[in-house]
Formats: C-alpha cells, structure tokens, sequence
C-alpha cells in the first residue's frame, strides 16, 4: 500500500477526520453537543481556582474579613461543586456513546470486509489491511471518540493557554519565554516517541493476527478432536510461546526505544519547575506583588505547563491516532478487484460460455484453468468430474464471478459478465460449495437467511430428508445450530449440515443451482438419493454438479471431463462410458469395481 507511505501525519488528519466525524454526525449527532458542553466546562474549570485562590490568600494575610473569606471560598466550593458534577454527568453520557461508537464502526468494518470483492479475502495484503483496520481504529486510536477527544481537548486547551498567558504576563514576563522553550523541547520529545510508536504499529498486524488466531481460534471446541487424538497440544502450546515471544521482542524494542525520550522529559520537566519557582519566589520577596498574586502566578504557571503539556500531546496524540486510523479509512477506500457493470439481468434461465478462458490465482504463474471453452445451454444439467486440482471449483467460482478470468471470457445470454450489474448476477446462482459454512442462528434462518417463509423453509428441508430431525426438535426450525450462544442448540451431523446447505440453495430459488460436492459426508446410497431428488427438485432450471462419486452423472445431460486444467472429455455418460481408455470410463470402472467387490 504505497499511499500510505507517501502520505505524512498531517495530511492523513483532515481524511480521518471527515470521515469520522461525518459518520457519527449522521448516526450520533448528540455525542458532538455533549462533547461541546464538557469542553466548555473544562475551559471554565481551572479559571476558577486561579482568580478566587489569590482573593481568599490576600484576605487570610491582610485584613481576614471573615464574611469576605465566607463568600470566596463558598463561590470556590460550589462553582467547583457544580462545574465537576456537569463534566461528570457530560463523562458519563460520553461514555456510552464510545461503547456505541465502537460497536458501530465495528460494524461498519464488519459489513464493508463482506462487501469486498472474495478474491481480496485470499489475499494477503488486504487480509493486513483488514487487521489494521480493526486494530488501528480501536486498540490504537480510539476510534471516533479517541479523535474526538483530542480535538475538542486541543480547543479548550487553547483557551484556556492564551487565558493563564495573560495572568502570566500581566506580572511575571519573562517566565512565558522559559514555558516557550520548554514547550518546544517537549514538543521534540514526543514527536519522536509518536514516530516511534507508528514504527512499531506497522509491523504489529502480522502479530496480532497470529495473536488472535492462537488466542482464539485454537481454543475453539472444533478444534477439540483433533488436538486431542492427534496430540497437538504441544504444536500449538509451542507455537503460541513461539508467537508471544516475538511480541514481547517487539514490546520491549519500542520500551527500549522510547526509553532516552522518556528520560529527557522528566528532566526537562524538573528544569522548568525549579526556575519558575525560583523566579517567582525571588519576585515576591522583593515585594513585587502580594502573597495572593504570587500563589496565582504558581497556580498560572503549574495549570499552563499541564496545559501546554497537554496540547502538545493532543496535537502529537492526534496525528498518531490519525495515522492509525487512517489505515480504516485506506480499507473503507479499498480498491475493487472486479470491474462492475451496470447491466441488468433477470432470474431466469440462461444460456452459459466459457470461450477460451484461462485462470491463474493472482500472484502466481501456474494455470488453474488454460484454454477452456464449454456451452451450457439453459435448463441444461452438466457434471463436471475430475481429480482433484485439476479446476473443476475453480470453474465454478469464475462462473459465480468471484474471480474474474486471466484470459478469454464468459458470457450469458451472449454478453460477457464483467458487464452485468453485480449484486443482480449474484442473484442468478444458488452454489453449494464443498467448504459451505453453516452460522450460529437458527435452522431456519440459515436456510432463508432474513426472507422466512416457514411453509417454504419446511418444504425444502422435507425434500432434502430432514423431516425426522426438524420433527424431533423442540423449537423446529426456531432451534439454534450449533451452541456458541444457546446451551440448547443442536450440533448437527456433517450429512445433516449438508443437507441443510442444499435446501438453502433450492430456497434462494436462483435460475442456476451448483452443487460442488457438497454430499461428502454422506454414503453412496444416500448421495444418490439426494441427488436423484435434487434433480426432480431442479426440474428445467440450469444445474451443475462436480462430484467424486460418478453414479450421478448418469442423471445429467452432459458430462465434462477435467483434466490438469483442461476439459479433456465432454458428453454424456452413454458416450464417454464408450471411450476405449477414457478418463471418465476408467473412473467409472474403478468405482464400479469397488461396489462389486464390496457386495461379493
């Protein structure tokens, strides 16, 4: 991501900032009010203490008017009083809004890592990207209630500088050039160990995704069989001392980094603080001004190096927490990796071409696919058959557009698909894929998703051969999958959840169903039962199945071949079966050959 690089701080705080704060305009406008409210109670705040301190010091030490020390220490008390229960009530309010702040954006990340094109979720860089997003909107900056912080901080900050100046100048001059300097130094200071903490930033997210894998992905009751009978308790116990030990290096190179800077403010800092004590004392025996004034001046001056010292760390603490959240707006920007037309397309049957097309995986050289050409004719049932690796998902995804052809083209209804809307050439395919995933909702949600027909939902789940198990459920199809969030949720089988997966594709009702092998786990007998049903099910709608097991392909209009790459056979059974040495009548035999032997 060469943008990142070329961009400095500075320029990434107004892109950060838009789009931060637009966003929580529209969805929190209240947050920026209550944001203003405690700003301005932070400015009154310390005012107070400073021109009411020096009356009731002036009053002890000269005529001790007893009303008169009443009056300013009961405007002092509850000025105090009432000003620190607003800002408390103004935290309190704030810090629900960075709760839903960082749910929302969360959700935002969220959505928009869906949206993106699939083939940037094989890809490395922006899996990174994603990472940093994540992390450096929330761990790092804040998020939009970290920014905003800083920003309304720096304006009150602001205020009230310019307001303990002018205490300061009024009686005590040349202690403004001493904060001055001081400033700058400290200035210096922080800059640098910012630089060093976005240094450190870009080489985390790499380690937080391993962090995040071992942390928490390994502890995942899925994983419990496998590490158990295949005592893997040692890899991953090793690999995660291996992994927290890069990050404690990491760690410790920014402590140790950071270290001489750290050291330099504290002693600066001292500096600063044995001079104007010095000074003001020196001013004040001398009879410069009263005992009251001289307290003001030590009061002015501790609030504006708090002060100063504060608004150097909002502006470096913004700029380093734009830096990092930049990386939310570089991924909310992420370029697309297919072109989109905007062509529109009806659900219903179509005619498929794959013309000469080639695939390789972005990033490499090697062709998945070289030189394929096929017709699907509309209403058409196509097997597709081969070893494994030599393309068939490939094929599918290409037509489902998730990746988009290195060479040739594919057409529908005689217009390549690069030109189709893409939301609506989505909704012609219903695919089954054989690493289909089931969610932690409900059986009838994760058929029908937020469209339930529960009439429709039960119909497909009986074709399927779910009946007996929906029937025995308490709840029906209102019963959880899986127990992640419900202790009474069924674990279904591998058959069952892949039963569930083929009536998800029926209930989409696309004009194309694919299945890619998606009935693994279920026996021959079984499969071809499914498959028998699935076909009757389908009916004059365009399907394409890729199967291991070559019993239903006889159930099939044609069948291609694959072969390293290539379409090496096409027909239908009766003629491939004929093929003296042929691919697809050797693979037949050899399974044939099986269930014989298995019988005898």
């Amino acid at each position: 991501m060469a943008k990142t690089d070329k961009n400095t701080s500075f320029n990434k705080v107004v892109p950060v900032i838009k789009l931060l704060f637009g966003t929580t305009a529209k969805k929190y406008p209240m947050f920026f009010v209550w944001e203003i409210v405690k700003t301005v109670i932070s400015i009154f705040q310390p005012f107070l203490a400073v021109f009411i301190s020096p009356l009731i010091v002036d009053e002890i030490v000269g005529e001790r008017n007893l009303q008169k020390l009443i009056t300013y220490a009961a405007v002092l008390i509850l000025g105090e009083f009432v000003l620190t229960m607003i800002s408390e009530r103004c935290n309190t309010v704030l810090s629900k809004y960075q709760n839903r702040l960082e749910n929302y954006f969360g959700i935002l990340v969220g959505k928009h890592s869906m949206e993106l094109d699939f083939q940037l979720t094989e890809d490395k860089d922006a899996l990174d990207q994603v990472e940093k997003a994540k992390t450096g909107l929330n761990w790092y900056s804040g998020g939009a209630y970290g920014i905003a912080e800083q920003v309304f901080m720096f304006a009150g900050n602001i205020f009230k500088v310019v307001g303990f100046i002018t205490v300061i100048a009024l009686h005590a001059p040349i202690l403004l050039l001493v904060m001055a300097v001081y400033s700058m130094i400290n200035f210096m200071i922080v800059t640098r160990q910012n630089k060093i903490e976005i240094e450190a930033f870009a080489k985390l997210s790499k380690v937080n995704r391993l962090f995040g894998y071992f942390g928490w992905e390994i502890v995942d009751t899925r994983f419990g069989k496998d590490i158990r009978l295949y005592s893997a308790q040692k890899l991953m116990l090793d690999s995660w001392k291996d992994n927290t030990d890069k990050s404690n290096k990491h760690w410790k190179w920014q402590g140790d980094k950071r270290f001489p800077y750290n050291l330099a403010v504290n002693m600066t800092s001292l500096a600063r603080s044995i001079f104007a004590y010095f000074y003001v004392a020196l001013l004040a025996i001398r009879g410069v001004y009263s005992v009251g004034i001289f307290t003001q001046l030590i009061a002015a001056e501790n609030a504006l190096d708090s002060t100063l010292g504060g608004l150097v760390w909002n502006v470096t603490e913004l700029f380093k927490r734009c830096n990092y959240a930049y990386e939310f707006v570089l991924f909310m920007e992420y370029p697309v990796a297919l072109a989109k037309g905007d062509k529109s397309i009806d659900k219903k049957k179509h005619d498929i071409e794959f013309r000469h097309v080639s695939f390789s995986y972005p990033g490499t050289e090697r062709k998945i696919l070289d030189d394929i050409s096929i017709k699907i004719t509309a209403g058409e049932h196509l097997s597709i058959v081969g070893l494994n690796g030599a393309g068939k998902t490939t094929f599918i995804k290409l037509l489902c557009r998730l990746y988009d052809p290195t060479e040739g083209e594919i057409l529908v209804d005689g217009i390549n698909i690069k030109e189709y809307d893409y939301k609506q050439y989505m909704e012609q395919f219903a695919p089954v894929f054989q690493d289909f995933k089931l969610f932690a909702f409900t059986l009838g949600e994760n058929i029908a998703f937020d469209k339930i027909d529960k009439k429709k939902v039960d119909s497909y789940l009986n074709l399927v051969g779910l009946k007996d198990m929906v029937n025995g459920l308490d709840k029906g199809t209102e019963t959880n999958i899986f127990r992640y969030f419900d202790e009474k949720g069924v674990e279904p089988s591998g058959g069952e959840q892949q039963k569930m997966a083929i009536a998800r594709a029926l209930y989409k009702d696309s004009p194309v169903v694919i299945l890619d092998e998606p009935t693994a786990a279920l026996d021959p007998l079984a499969e071809y039962e499914v498959y028998k049903q699935f076909s009757t099910l389908v009916g004059g709608k365009t399907a394409v199945y890729i199967s291991h097991r070559l019993s239903s392909c006889k159930l099939c209009d044609k069948i291609a071949v694959f072969s390293d790459g290539h379409i090496a056979e096409y027909g239908t059974h009766d003629e491939l079966i004929r093929i003296p040495s042929g691919i697809y009548a050797s693979m037949f035999e050899a399974q044939a050959k099986y269930y014989r032997d298995e019988i005898a």
